[in-house]
């Protein structure tokens, strides 16, 4: 995880974890569709991370080691989690 405080330039980075994280997203989804619409917004925040880590090296006030561990960081977690989804899409399309 980076520690480092960024720069003011980072404000064209998605703000969007930690506002939609309060109201609703505290609360559980119960239904079928409130899980669906959330996986929805949520893979609207994620293209947004997404297009911001693929604009890192126009990002003033950091430097190259510090953008070379977060492009690292988040590739390895997008591996994780496109191979996780992988399987759940691929076991109900074997069901």
């Amino acid at each position: 995880m980076i520690t480092k405080a960024i720069a003011p330039s980072a404000a064209a980075a998605p703000s969007l974890g930690a506002k939609n994280l309060s109201g609703p997203w505290s609360a559980p989804a119960w239904t079928m569709e409130e899980r669906l619409q959330r996986i929805e917004a949520m893979g609207l925040r994620i293209d947004g991370y997404v297009q911001f880590m693929c604009q890192i090296a126009g990002l003033n006030g950091a430097s190259a080691e510090v953008k070379e561990r977060a492009v690292t960081e988040f590739y390895e977690q997008m591996i994780v989690v496109e191979r996780q989804l992988g399987r759940i899409h691929e076991n109900l399309r074997l069901e």
